[in-house]
């Protein structure tokens, strides 16, 4: 595994003291997924997150309307570099919303290179936060700071398509 060093570029840990990271870190696993892998699919129950460590994965979503046979079923929504966390301050992890409610996953996420990712379940980071208080404010504020981040992307990218549409209609 990466050092401590490494673990400190992380988006999700810059704020944690080292036995902060160090309770974190012994709360994962390490998971290895070769190109082409599903590591997590839409509609299936989680209670996991994956912090990526190196490579690069792809989020789609399936779509609802069944325009024809000639359309795609999904589409691509993301694609996440483990190095964009690090150097670009980009929130490298997925499957978080699984720490926080009891729901089926959003998306699939599959694997584009060969990926190292540690994984986190939900009962450890309840656990963390129960048991460590200060800890789990400041994962909770990285989580809700990364999520927030996306839901702006989403809210931009909602009113984009509204405005093609409507274009598109002549309206």
């Amino acid at each position: 595994m990466a050092d401590n060093a490494f673990f400190r570029k992380i988006f999700l840990f810059r704020d944690l003291s080292e036995d902060e990271m160090e309770e974190v870190l012994s709360r994962t696993q390490t998971r290895n997924f070769p190109a082409g892998a599903v590591i997590i699919e839409e509609g299936e129950m989680g209670d996991s997150m994956f912090i990526m460590l190196s490579g690069e994965v792809e989020i789609t979503k399936q779509l609802i309307l069944g325009l024809g046979e000639d359309t795609p079923k999904e589409r691509v929504m993301d694609r996440l570099k483990a190095e964009d966390g690090v150097y670009f301050e980009e929130v490298t992890l997925f499957g978080e919303m699984t720490l926080l409610e009891n729901e089926t996953r959003s998306a699939t996420v599959t694997a584009r290179s060969e990926c190292v990712l540690l994984e986190l379940h939900q009962k450890d980071f309840l656990d963390m936060i129960q048991n460590r208080p200060v800890l789990g404010v400041k994962l909770l504020l990285r989580l809700t700071q990364g999520l927030s981040t996306r839901l702006r992307k989403t809210s931009k990218d909602v009113v984009k398509l509204t405005t093609a549409l409507a274009i598109s209609l002549g309206g």
